[in-house]
């Protein structure tokens, strides 16, 4: 069950009767009222961002480096994944997901779901087996403004008070918003970096 300081905004529902689910829907995610109260109150209106895609091939025939780097990460089949989502499937998920010796696990439907090494590999094409911790990364040449000035078509006209996307080189800028679309997604400020975006971008690159 998700922590306080990571659970999503308490849902507001103004001028109705929040929604109640189904009998269906009671009897195969919800255990218990206490459950439903807690789903109601947490998850039911958090708002999912839709999955983006992209074609690696039409920016590698176009000459652009990028594709190269997100092979090399083993996230080539990751942003390239299509299909349809079900948001009303991804929410249960997230209010009921835990780590289990360093797996994610939920429950959806009365159905156990594992994000183990084997299912993420073969759905997402990442690896790991998920058993074990990975070593961290040495960053101990990372700084961040220095970080980003390199990826500036001109570093003495930029401002590095905002760190935004417009005034990076091609390839720079189309990861950096492979970040913020599809990596990390987020609703808004796509065009301006964070320092975990930034590092995220020194990793890939």
């Amino acid at each position: 069950m998700a922590s306080s300081s990571k659970r999503p905004k308490k849902l507001e529902v103004r001028g109705r009767k929040r929604p109640l689910p189904t009998k269906q829907l009671i009897s195969k995610w919800f255990a218990d009222e206490k459950t439903q109260d807690y789903y109601f109150e947490w998850y039911v209106g958090i708002r999912i961002i839709p999955p983006k895609t992209l074609k690696l091939e039409w920016f590698k025939n176009d000459g652009f480096s990028f594709p190269t780097l997100l092979d090399h990460q083993e996230l080539g089949k990751f942003v390239e994944l299509e299909g349809p989502y079900y948001p009303e499937l991804i929410r249960p998920f997230l209010c009921f997901a835990l780590s289990n010796e360093g797996i994610m696990q939920s429950v959806v439907k009365g159905k156990l779901i594992k994000l183990d090494g084997p299912t993420l590999k073969e759905a997402a094409g990442l690896s790991g087996d998920g058993s074990t911790k990975p070593q961290p990364f040495n960053f101990g040449d990372f700084e961040e403004l220095t970080t980003f000035r390199d990826y500036q078509r001109n570093p003495e006209n930029t401002n590095y008070t905002k760190l935004l996307t417009g005034g990076m080189k091609k390839n720079s800028r189309l990861i950096s918003f492979i970040i913020a679309w599809m990596l990390k997604p987020r609703l808004l400020n796509h065009a301006q970096m964070s320092r975990d975006d930034i590092l995220r971008m020194h990793v890939i690159k």
